[in-house]
């Protein structure tokens, strides 16, 4: 409702409309309309008080006390418009325009709903209707042409304009649309007459010269429409809009070379705006393409040296340099201009720090997310970036500081995936650095984020396993790390020894064959877990074997030696 409290205020300010008390059905029912009339000026009130429910529900009661209203249902129809009672509206506003053909405001409300249902031709009957009385036509006139031009009636949208241009006089305005009307008929001869006729007026104007090229070339008369573009260029050489035209003139004749010199003036004209400068040098090095591509490079390397729109240029040559799967090196240095250019680009930072990473340059990556830090603080990935490489640097303590202050500077609008990430890399960290808790912690919200984060899952469990605590749980999620890929080696390792802590071992044996059957490159760690699954099933001639095979592998334990020495299984410490 509140939508529509502009157009409501407006409406039943009007109050009633002159001649309205007339409406009323029989002579003895002045008293119902008077009735009416005062529940009516209190609809008003209660619309102006926002009270919209109560206004639609007393204009309804007046209705019903003189149906005939027209005021009455002027007032209602925009709230059926908003209930979508649209033939409600429909009727009622057709009714008050026939009782009352002349008022204006009530056209206007009809016309308002024919806009809304697309109906074109009844809005136009209707505008035309109101050319017969009303006093100001000129907002009429452009009704009607915007509505023939959207119904293609093309005459008829240039017989409006005329009698606009009656009405208020010759404008540059009219004058165009006149010609956009004409071009599209076709109708050439009046098209050139009134441009020539133009240039008669304003025989200074270089701009009409351009435009009555424009013209010869939208027919076809090519030879024409250069001797126009070239007379128009000896006025004002650096005319960007008729330095376009001819370059898509050349560009329509095939004419390479002049399409080449025309379009590079065109490109350093200072005249010419960022936008179409851009949308020009993209466009220029689509059509030279694969062959002309070190051409198009030089070009751009002059371009930069230009004394404006140094940045934009830049922007576009990396994009390009990107686009053509260009050495790193060459689009590196094009990077750090744009930066030097404006500190805060975003996109020149983040792409330099694409590169970073693939290279493993981790001072770099770190100094690049720093000086990102300071114009996007709450973008998580500069964080994650960041810690990854200080972890790779075997900084682990400031590993986990960056992650925490990046999770208390996102947005509001990081994505559930990256905040799983990032918390995953933290709980890591924190298991490394002995801090189990926090690990646990981390862990327990990277799931909130991502309830299937497969490598949290298989840790979490592992860890759990390792502390011999909740083993039950541990389980749990093992078990669907197996479900979701159930040929991964390390989750199988995973599920079969916390199977073996909660003394299942043939269901332990079961997955250690199978880790066995998938994996030829198994760990230290794996050899040793399927030995001591072996021993507590009783294969005591396996269990050393896989025992011998885990100190080939680097495990030095002195409890794994005791156990080849012994041939005996030493068991974990009591479950927590």
């Amino acid at each position: 409702m509140r939508i529509f409290v502009a157009l409501l205020l407006s409406i039943l300010s009007l109050a009633l409309p002159a001649g309205a008390s007339a409406s009323v059905a029989d002579n003895d029912s002045v008293a119902r309309a008077r009735a009416a009339e005062y529940h009516y000026m209190q609809a008003v009130y209660l619309a102006e008080q926002e009270r919209f429910d109560e206004a639609y529900e007393l204009l309804e009661y007046c209705r019903a006390i003189d149906p005939s209203s027209s005021a009455v249902m002027y007032g209602l129809s925009p709230y059926y418009l908003v209930l979508d009672k649209d033939s409600l509206a429909q009727d009622a506003l057709i009714r008050i325009v026939e009782a009352e053909p002349h008022n204006q405001y009530y056209n206007l409300a009809l016309i308002n709903y024919y806009n809304k249902t697309g109906d074109n031709k009844s809005a136009i009957s209707l505008y035309e209707d109101m050319l017969e009385y009303s006093d100001e036509k000129s907002d009429i006139y452009m009704a009607l042409y915007s509505l023939y031009t959207d119904e293609n009636m093309t005459s008829e949208a240039v017989r409006v304009l005329e009698m606009l241009e009656k009405s208020e006089g010759k404008t540059d305005e009219i004058t165009m649309q006149k010609l956009r009307q004409y071009m599209q008929i076709p109708d050439t001869a009046r098209a050139v007459a009134l441009v020539k006729e133009l240039i008669a007026e304003n025989p200074e104007d270089m701009r009409y010269i351009s435009l009555l090229g424009d013209v010869y070339m939208y027919i076809g008369d090519y030879g024409k429409a250069e001797g126009l573009y070239w007379e128009a260029l000896e006025m004002e050489p650096d005319e960007v809009v008729t330095l376009s035209s001819l370059s898509s003139l050349y560009s329509a004749l095939g004419k390479d070379s002049l399409f080449t010199i025309t379009t590079e003036r065109l490109l350093k004209s200072e005249k010419l705006d960022p936008v179409n400068r851009l949308n020009t040098l993209v466009e220029y090095a689509a059509y030279k393409g694969d062959k002309d591509s070190a051409y198009v490079m030089d070009f751009f390397r002059e371009m930069m040296q230009l004394p404006y729109d140094q940045l934009e240029i830049s922007e576009t040559y990396a994009q390009y340099l990107i686009y053509r799967n260009a050495p790193v090196d060459s689009i590196r240095p094009i990077l750090e201009k744009i930066i030097s250019i404006e500190p805060e680009n975003t996109s020149a930072m983040l792409q330099l720090l694409t590169y970073a990473i693939a290279d493993n340059d981790y001072e770099e990556v770190i100094s690049l997310c720093d000086n990102a830090m300071m114009y996007i603080p709450e973008l998580l990935e500069l964080y994650y970036y960041k810690g990854l490489s200080c972890y790779f640097l075997d900084r682990k303590d400031e590993c986990a500081a960056v992650y925490e202050l990046g999770l208390s500077r996102r947005s509001d609008e990081t994505s559930p995936d990256v905040l799983s990430t990032v918390y995953t890399v933290l709980g890591d960290v924190y298991h490394e650095l002995g801090e189990l808790d926090k690990c646990i912690e981390s862990y327990d919200s990277a799931l909130v984020y991502n309830p299937l984060n497969m490598s949290v899952l298989n840790n979490y469990a592992y860890y759990l396993a390792l502390d011999n605590r909740e083993l039950d749980r541990a389980l749990d999620m093992s078990r669907k790390t197996v479900e979701s890929e159930p040929d991964n080696p390390i989750y199988i390792d995973t599920y079969a020894w916390v199977l073996f802590l909660l003394e299942r071992y043939e269901e332990a044996k079961a997955y250690a064959e199978k880790l066995i059957g998938l994996n030829d490159d198994m760990s230290a760690v794996e050899f040793h877990h399927c030995g001591d699954i072996f021993a507590k099933t009783g294969d005591m001639e396996r269990a050393v074997e896989y025992w011998k095979k885990a100190v080939e592998a680097g495990d030095d334990s002195k409890i794994l030696k005791k156990k080849i020495r012994k041939r005996k299984y030493y068991g974990n410490a009591k479950r927590k």
